[in-house]
């Protein structure tokens, strides 16, 4: 049998690389994030690579299915040197693509705090423009990418040394067959009734730590297997409508008036970065001035981890519970109840304002899609020489041009405004070169230019008439999660942790409200304001209302947060994952479900009917009520 198990011999040890590379990376993968994760002991790092070994093998096999099955097959062909130089060709082929998306997300996650998934492709053509400043800014990404192909070719060339085998066909089944079976039983996972998926990884590691255990080419392709909205059926209708009602009822009361209203969306301004609020350092001064002239809810949540999920939360009220922002899916097209749409109603002027390329995440095609008259990016703007070299037009410039757009609109106006300084590569003007601090985190620099913008903008927005009738509804899209960050903004609940700031241009809204408010809670606030009287179709609510049950609900991975006062329970879609207590459980350390069981219930059930929910309105086009 010895001449007969020889390409099964060189075979495993081809494949054995590959999963040895695997295993490396994720360790560097954990170094390079972190401070995205707990402390780990040795009890844990033991844990994660056992169970991270059963992903990768599971992965190595999935990717080489064909390899695998080409080395195995005991035809004569196999000792010709034309058929071996294909068999390196394809084995190189599938593992350096699928080593390079693992290499990828040892940076690329830093930005999302989740593992790649299909929603990457919708990043692909930025992401190829931005590909030559990532390698060199991620120098250390494309050394590891690189040994990793080096040391393929290596061990291919010295189990090549001993190739052939002059076993007959009889004698290789007997080798190959078994192998093949036990290789396909790796393949799905092990013998568990489901195949391997990403919820697998928190059954024996906690929760924090499953990103470890997984790895970006497992995550990528999966998600590819699962459709893009899992049909959710928890639930009666009857008890998703007492649970999460979508009609939300807004009447006109005698402090409502027609504003003009601004919604200022400031790329990646993370709660902790305003002073104000949080008590971190000051890189906003302007911001954290501006908070003490305005209505600042103090414990607000993004609803996603990008641009564009967390814009579809803020301006058509959707949640983004897929991979894909709502966009990217099928169901795009679907009538959307937002901001725009429910105020062009009321007889307002409209219009989406971004200082990026036009067509870049289809803003331009969402923003008219939801209701608003004009889209004004970079071609509008149309001065090339303020370009920043990546995303758009500098964050000055865009605002002060925004402010003549703004006072050309019939009033009552509504114009989205979205800043962009503040995206990686953080790119500030050449002439304030040295001007902002640059802090502890690479964005630290860019938002003091991006602070610097806003100051100049509210000092030009402030001449005009209309301003004293002008409402700001300011936030973020999103945060920023590369690197080092303080305690409460490095776990799941704080990589979510925005500011909401109402400010009036009279200064009605002063104050500090510390209640549990999300993004998707934009659109009621907005219409509630500005006198709106009707049924709105929303998960969210108005924050003028604090008697109101607030709460929070985020997606990142397979994983679901729902946040209500001081807890904050995770759910896989299945099952519940822990109950914590946010504020003083930074780390989420400590399950509380054994201890409040009833809270644990609750909050699963009201998880359960809100995924529910965000999966009948897109399947149904079900988003204004009544439908």
């Amino acid at each position: 049998m010895g001449a007969a198990a020889l390409p099964l011999r060189n075979l495993l040890l081809q494949l054995g690389a590959v999963v040895i590379i695997l295993m490396s990376l994720r360790w560097i993968f954990f170094w390079a994030n972190s401070g995205h994760f707990p402390s780990i002991t040795a009890w844990d790092a033991f844990l994660i690579s056992v169970q991270g070994l059963r992903f990768d093998a599971m992965t190595v096999v999935a990717v080489n299915a064909l390899f695998i099955l080409l080395s195995l097959l005991p035809i004569p062909a196999r000792s010709r040197q034309w058929y071996r130089r294909s068999l390196f060709v394809l084995f190189i082929a599938l593992n350096a693509f699928m080593l390079l998306i693992c290499c990828i997300d040892l940076a690329y996650f830093g930005f999302t705090g989740k593992r790649i998934t299909r929603d990457v492709l919708g990043m692909a053509g930025p992401g190829l423009r931005q590909m030559p400043a990532f390698m060199m800014r991620f120098w250390w990404v494309t050394l590891s990418y690189a040994s990793s192909i080096a040391l393929l070719v290596f061990v291919w060339r010295r189990t090549e040394r001993a190739s052939n085998s002059n076993a007959g066909i009889r004698q290789q089944l007997l080798v190959n067959v078994p192998a093949i079976a036990v290789l396909s039983l790796i393949g799905r996972g092990g013998l568990q009734e489901h195949g391997l998926a990403p919820a697998h990884a928190a059954n024996h590691v906690r929760v924090a730590l499953s990103p470890l255990v997984t790895n970006s080419a497992f995550t990528l392709g999966f998600s590819f297997t699962m459709p893009p909205l899992p049909l959710r059926d928890y639930m009666p209708a009857e008890e998703m409508d007492r649970l999460a009602p979508l009609a939300y009822e807004l009447r006109r009361d005698s402090t409502d008036r027609p504003w003009n209203v601004v919604l200022l969306v400031v790329e990646s301004m993370g709660r902790e970065y305003l002073s104000s609020i949080s008590g971190e350092a000051a890189y906003m001064p302007f911001m954290d001035s501006l908070c003490q002239q305005s209505l600042v809810f103090t414990n607000a949540f993004a609803n996603a981890e990008s641009s564009s999920k967390g814009l579809c939360a803020l301006v058509a009220g959707v949640p983004s519970f897929t991979d894909d922002p709502f966009m990217g899916t099928a169901y795009a097209d679907n009538e959307i109840e937002g901001m725009a749409s429910r105020l062009r109603d009321l007889g307002y002027s409209t219009a989406f304002m971004h200082g990026g390329i036009n067509g870049e995440l289809r803003l331009n095609s969402f923003a008219m899609a939801s209701g608003y008259d004009e889209y004004l990016g970079k071609d509008e703007f149309n001065d090339d020489s303020h370009f920043d070299g990546h995303w758009g037009i500098f964050d000055e410039e865009f605002l002060q041009w925004s402010v003549e757009r703004m006072a050309a609109m019939p009033q009552p106006f509504h114009a989205t405004v979205f800043t962009l300084s503040s995206h990686h590569p953080y790119t500030v003007p050449k002439r304030y070169t040295g001007r902002f601090p640059k802090g502890t985190q690479e964005i630290h620099e860019s938002l003091g230019y991006a602070d610097l913008a806003l100051r100049r903008f509210f000092e030009r927005i402030a001449k005009e008439p209309f301003y004293r009738n002008t409402l700001f509804l300011i936030t973020a899209d999103h945060t920023y999660q590369w690197g080092d960050h303080p305690v409460l903004y490095r776990s799941s609940v704080g990589r979510f942790a925005v500011p909401i700031i109402l400010h009036a241009g009279d200064g009605s809204f002063v104050g500090r409200d510390s209640t549990v408010a999300q993004q998707l809670d934009a659109v009621p606030t907005v219409l509630d304001l500005v006198g709106y009287e009707g049924r709105i179709g929303t998960v969210g609510r108005s924050l003028m209302r604090p008697a109101e049950n607030g709460a929070a609900i985020t997606h990142l991975s397979s994983l679901f947060q729902l946040i209500e006062g001081d807890r904050v329970l995770l759910f896989d879609g299945d099952l519940s994952k822990g109950l914590f207590d946010y504020k003083t459980d930074t780390l989420l350390a400590q399950d509380l479900s054994a201890v409040e069981p009833e809270v644990a219930e609750r909050l699963t059930m009201r998880a359960k009917a809100l995924i529910q929910r965000h999966a009948d309105m897109l399947r149904n086009n079900r988003h204004r009520p009544g439908r």
